[in-house]
């Protein structure tokens, strides 16, 4: 099953920084999986105000230069994913920003949306622009954040790792890491935390828990979430991981060998509609790969 079914484009921002050439590679090999167009999506700065006649045609020379730049920027991303995609139904977007605005509203519907971490101004880092957290944080689609090399920026056959905690989108996390690992021949490693003893002080109240039993109903929640999918996608390997601890710091133990990570955008604490939880935020901020963050 196709979990992001029904939806035709998959639309990546580009700036002219590597982190989003990498991201327009990593997006256009989804699309040729899934059959996609891929729609590059880039901001013109947005008009200043006019004061005087100079002012007029300074600013139309400046914008035509920025217009311009636009142009090649897209253009250099194009030449890039065309290289390597040749038969790929490529399209270009260009608009006035702001960024996020264009970005999302180029969207629309569509089945993912793919950001570089880091845009053409930020700090070569792991640090994630600022673009990037605010598009995962309003999309309505499923969004990634892309990390790694230019040159080899993926999808291969690494592992897939899945946050679980059994909120509504973590199931939906589910499905997408299931899809994706299906279509790219990986294995999944489905990871599930829960607060364990050490959360408690010593000889607090946690020395009246039967850790055993909680552990074996947390083992349970997970294969409860798991229910039915790996039927699904039988040739999908699964690995179970239910351990103690924050979500993030267990996540990223099994980050360093995984091609992608996939988590909801906030868990069973978080209020409807609000903007990405703790988990979801650390690790796109910390994680050495691509981030999907389930929106819908």
């Amino acid at each position: 099953m196709d979990t992001l079914a029904g939806h035709q484009d998959i639309v990546v921002g580009v700036d002219g920084s590597e982190a989003s050439i990498g991201a327009a590679k990593w997006a256009a090999a989804v699309a040729q999986v899934v059959n996609a167009r891929l729609i590059l999506a880039h901001a013109l700065p947005q008009e200043g105000p006019i004061y005087s006649p100079a002012a007029v045609m300074l600013q139309s020379q400046f914008l035509n230069q920025i217009r311009e730049d636009g142009e090649a920027i897209i253009a250099a991303a194009s030449s890039a994913v065309a290289e390597k995609f040749p038969s790929l139904d490529i399209e270009s977007n260009i608009a006035p920003g702001p960024p996020t605005t264009h970005i999302l509203e180029s969207a629309g519907t569509a089945r993912l949306i793919v950001m570089g971490s880091t845009g053409a101004g930020a700090l070569r880092s792991r640090l994630l622009g600022s673009t990037a957290l605010k598009v995962a944080n309003h999309a309505t689609s499923p969004v990634t954040v892309w990390r790694g090399t230019v040159e080899n920026p993926g999808p291969d056959q690494r592992p897939v790792v899945v946050g679980i905690d059994g909120s509504p989108l973590s199931k939906k996390a589910v499905e997408h890491a299931f899809w994706f690992a299906d279509e790219f021949e990986a294995p999944l490693i489905a990871v599930h935390t829960w607060q364990g003893a050490s959360t408690f002080r010593e000889g607090g109240a946690g020395i009246l828990i039967d850790w055993e039993a909680v552990e074996q109903e947390e083992s349970a929640l997970l294969a409860e979430n798991l229910a039915g999918m790996a039927e699904q996608y039988p040739d999908v390997p699964v690995t179970r991981i239910s351990e103690p601890g924050a979500a993030a710091p267990v996540m990223l133990k099994y980050a360093d060998d995984a091609q992608l990570l996939v988590v909801g955008s906030h868990g069973r604490s978080a209020m409807a509609g609000a903007v990405m939880g703790s988990t979801s935020q650390n690790l796109l901020h910390h994680a050495p790969c691509p981030v999907m963050v389930a929106r819908a």
